[in-house]
């Protein structure tokens, strides 16, 4: 059993502690300033950072893949695929895999 002066000691440190009032920012009504989401990224551009995570190919077998890191679908691909082409951010080979041209992949 606790003695006398250790059960006190315990609630003087509680009284010291409980004095000091609340800790948290979230009860001290001082707002906090939080960061703005960052802008969503174009489908291009997810797609171009899933093909370059998924080593800088995009395949038949890696599609599934990278589609779903690129949040797109298998339509949305089939339209992005020509205009990457067309603005040099990709080769497509005839086999239909697609290569990015970017500073990772080269």
């Amino acid at each position: 059993m606790p003695s006398f002066r250790v059960i006190v000691s315990c609630a003087l440190v509680l009284a010291a502690l409980s004095a000091c009032g609340p800790m948290s920012v979230a009860n001290s009504g001082a707002e906090v300033a939080s960061a703005p989401p960052p802008a969503p990224r174009a489908p291009e551009d997810r797609l171009v950072a899933a093909i370059e995570e998924n080593g800088c190919l995009l395949t038949a077998d890696n599609a599934a893949a990278i589609l779903l890191r690129a949040n797109l679908t298998q339509e949305q691909l089939l339209a992005l695929a020509p205009t990457l082409a067309a603005n040099g951010r990709a080769e497509v080979a005839a086999s239909g895999a697609v290569r990015v041209l970017t500073d990772r992949c080269i």
